[in-house]
């Protein structure tokens, strides 16, 4: 499975306000539509086949959802002469909120089974977010990172997208409503006008608002992507533009509809062209919402507008079949259920991924479910009779969030109450009679692989919390961290402010979580301290390739020269080195290279050459050897019923060969080398826990607790004077 941005949403508790009245005028096109969309969609986070590019689901859904809504609301414009909003906001709780609530509340109850301790907490966080549909909000704040091998996916990460739909609808059809009022005072003030403005004063005025809106939000899409291309993937206001295109063609039907109908059927199979184009084509690297989306977005609209063109030749037909209209009817319903089942099972079965068998039969128990919960759950809220009426389905939104929110408060208190519990941490008194190390912090690791070997019960508390554990964050540079910045970056002196000697770290975010230890050292004895590193960007004069961008790291190349200046003007009495060695870098040939032995071999290359370019410029160079990478998140020694053991695990193997990379780099340039696996591991085996700490906060990283409780051997090893 992979998870990823690709967790995109359907998006589409549109469609189905529109399944819920009267099928005068049902298209079986668009049900079909909604079905290939959402197969689209399961087949790609499930990893089912070539469609690496089937998130371009949620476009489709998004022009879909604002195609149908948008025509709805004008057509009760029509017949009426304004829009009930209590009836339209009934009709979407009715719609949208029986099966979200639900998927909630069963993931929830799933999530305390399967999950860690500290995932479920923030599986219930996300899922207040959820509830209140914010979620976009939420994982946009959080800067969620669909592509980072270090953090755990959540089960609910789909829920982003229903989000921005609804933020959508909350101001939409407020919008038509001003407009019809305007058009009214309009009408009534010319004397010969009519006291109700028509059918086409309305359409028109809807369409030039959204196109106004749509053109507006796209700028900012293409502009976002380049800037910031997670904020703008969860962005409303990025996303606006593909609802508006289906809202907008929704205003101009009747002009469409006058068009050729043989030109119509043409349109409609350019349009399922794109669509299929864009989810062969498209890959993770692929910036939507932004000009790139503009394929399948277009391409959807087209579908929709000229889907029903009366000749026999058109797609219509070929999307009308039985399977795809029973699949369209439970598209919402699969897409929600889809994406639970999926990280939960991998959760189930620890792994990162699941095989082809094993998501094949992930997607089978999620359409179970998908047909179940339509059969006994939406289809019943939405046609009983207790909830018909303007007003009555209002009664969801506060019916479904106490109900949501009892089942996660008795999670929540659950979850807590277990870590509650207080239990001894690791000593080296314990295993005194081992012939544990005389170093104490070399000694506590001894003790607390015994301990792990044993399988001990896990201390409590710890520090950090367990619970807390996916909230951690980086050691605080303020406006040093940069990135994403512009040039000229800024220059922070940390340490002593005051002091006459300079301490120069360079490196990437395994540089930077020793930031505060550093820090300290360095002000202890008389140090300026300037912190130059860059997430992402190793400190060796390689270049990294962006996971993000699947390219090479510009940003990173840009950052090496920078820092290469820096340094030459502060001339600093040590220069420490530290770097996350794992990763994927630029070949000679420019293209990407992940292969164990080749990386090793650029990165000692690359590492021993910037070591040569430094030392003249420094009266010591240090290389900070990297910290052993886990096998094995931390977060599982908050699972139900863990153990130490199940925090531990041997060093990750390609973690260790970087790591001896680096080393051969350094006496090949002639500088320092400093050790750090005495403080990680013992015996062949790293433990998450050592006395009562937690060590990492994800696969790589140091928590700041246990960074700071190294300051006295690290303080040793540099030997700063």
């Amino acid at each position: 499975m992979r998870a990823g941005r690709r967790a995109s949403s359907q998006g589409d508790g549109a469609a189905a306000d529109a399944g819920s009245g009267a099928r005068r005028g049902f298209r079986g096109d668009i049900q079909g539509l909604r079905a290939v969309a959402v197969l689209l969609v399961v087949a790609d986070h499930a990893g089912l086949g070539p469609l690496h590019g089937g998130f371009i689901g949620v476009d489709v859904f998004l022009v879909v959802s604002g195609f149908l809504i948008t025509g709805l609301l004008l057509a009760e414009v029509e017949r009426s002469g304004t829009v009930s909003l209590a009836g339209f906001y009934a009709r979407r709780a009715r719609r949208i909120l029986p099966a979200a609530s639900l998927v909630l509340a069963v993931t929830a109850v799933a999530g305390y089974l399967i999950l860690a301790g500290a995932d479920l907490l923030r599986l219930v966080q996300d899922s207040i977010w959820a509830a209140f549909f914010a979620a976009n909000i939420k994982f946009a704040r959080d800067e969620t990172d669909y592509w980072a091998q270090d953090e755990s996916t959540s089960p609910i990460q789909h829920y982003w997208s229903l989000a921005v739909e609804e933020q959508f609808y909350l101001v939409w059809p407020l919008l038509l409503v001003v407009l019809v009022l305007l058009l009214r005072r309009r009408a009534r003030a010319g004397s010969s006008a009519p006291a109700t403005p028509g059918a086409g004063a309305v359409r028109r005025a809807a369409l030039a608002t959204i196109a106004l809106l749509s053109l507006a939000s796209f700028a900012l899409a293409v502009r976002g992507v380049a800037a910031d291309p997670t904020g703008t993937y969860f962005s409303t206001a990025a996303r606006v533009w593909e609802l508006g295109l289906g809202a907008g063609l929704a205003a101009a039907m009747p002009w469409v509809a006058r068009r050729p109908a043989a030109v119509r059927g043409l349109l409609a199979w350019a349009g399922l062209a794109a669509v299929a184009a864009s989810a062969l084509l498209f890959t993770e690297a692929t910036r939507v919402p932004g000009w790139p989306a503009l394929l399948p977005v277009l391409g959807a609209g087209a579908l929709l507008a000229c889907g029903d063109a009366p000749v026999r030749w058109g797609p219509a037909r070929a999307l009308s079949v039985a399977p795809l209209r029973w699949v369209g009817d439970r598209s919402y319903s699969l897409y929600l259920w889809h994406w639970p089942v999926l990280v939960l099972g991998a959760a189930l079965l620890e792994v990162r991924g699941l095989s082809g068998w094993q998501a094949l039969a992930a997607v089978l128990l999620a359409l179970v479910l998908s047909d179940l919960s339509y059969r006994f759950v939406e289809n019943p809220v939405r046609h009983t009779q207790l909830l018909r009426g303007r007003r009555r389905g209002l009664v969801l939104y506060p019916a479904s969030l106490a109900a949501l929110g009892v089942v996660l408060a008795v999670v929540h208190t659950v979850v807590v109450h277990d870590f509650a519990q207080p239990r001894p941490p690791v000593t080296a008194a314990a295993y005194a009679d081992r012939g544990l190390a005389k170093d104490p912090h070399v000694a506590l690791v001894q003790a607390s692989v015994l301990a792990g070997r044993a399988d001990a019960e896990v201390p409590s508390p710890l520090r950090p919390a367990a619970l807390g554990l996916s909230d951690r964050v980086a050691a605080d540079l303020g406006e040093c961290s940069y990135s994403g910045q512009d040039y000229p970056l800024p220059l922070c002196p940390r340490g002593d402010p005051d002091g006459e000697k300079v301490l120069v770290v360079l490196g990437d975010s395994h540089g930077r979580h020793w930031a505060e230890v550093l820090d300290g050292i360095a002000r202890k004895h008389g140090y300026r301290a300037y912190f130059l590193v860059l997430a992402g960007c190793n400190a060796a004069s390689v270049q990294p390739w962006s996971a993000v961008d699947d390219a090479p790291d510009e940003e990173c190349a840009a950052f090496h020269a920078w820092s290469q200046e820096q340094v030459e003007q502060l001339r600093p009495d040590v220069t420490v080195l530290s770097n996350d060695t794992v990763g994927a870098y630029v070949g000679p040939d420019g293209e990407r290279v992940s292969d164990t032995a080749e990386v090793a071999r650029l990165l000692e290359d690359g590492l021993t050459e910037r070591l040569a370019s430094l030392r003249p410029l420094a009266e010591r160079v240090v290389v900070l050897a990297d910290v052993p990478r886990l096998r094995t998140h931390p977060s599982d020694i908050s699972r139900r019923g863990a153990t130490l053991g199940d925090g531990l695990a041997k060093p990750n193997g390609r973690s260790m060969r970087m790591r001896d990379a680096a080393k051969r780099a350094a006496e090949r340039a002639g500088a320092e080398h400093v050790e750090t696996r005495q403080w990680f591991c013992a015996y062949g085996e790293c433990p998450v826990v050592v006395g009562d700490f937690i060590t990492r906060r994800d696969y790589g990283h140091l928590t700041l607790e246990y960074a700071a409780s190294l300051a006295d051997p690290l303080d040793r090893a540099l030997a700063l004077r």
